[in-house]
């Protein structure tokens, strides 16, 4: 098993396959929540790569492991058709969160 997983569709799962990752091929709610705790299961996993998809299939899984922060590291990509909408930046996250608003020297000008 590879240090690396990764839980999405088909396209994506064969491209980090290329890269030497491991991964599993979801379709559904429920593959995804199947391959999730799988994965969260097996040691020789140390960093766990799921999709936007796959996170939008599962999200209350993925936030509780995301608090309990534990291993295996969680990281969402994009999948091959890249990064889907509605999804709120760190800028605003954290805006959210704390009431700060973050802004860069070109955001200035």
């Amino acid at each position: 098993m590879s240090a690396y997983h990764i839980i999405g569709d088909k396209d994506t799962v064969l491209g980090y396959r290329f890269a030497g990752v491991s991964g599993d091929v979801v379709e559904d709610a429920e593959q995804a929540k199947t391959a999730f705790e799988n994965a969260l299961n097996d040691s020789g996993i140390t960093v766990l790569l799921v999709t936007e998809a796959v996170e939008d299939m599962i999200p209350d899984m993925v936030m509780k492991h995301r608090m309990a922060s534990i291993p295996p590291y969680l990281a969402v990509v994009q999948d091959i058709w890249g990064p889907r909408g509605g999804r709120k930046s760190l800028q605003e996250l954290i805006n959210e969160a704390v009431g700060i608003r973050i802004s860069s020297d070109e955001e200035k000008q």
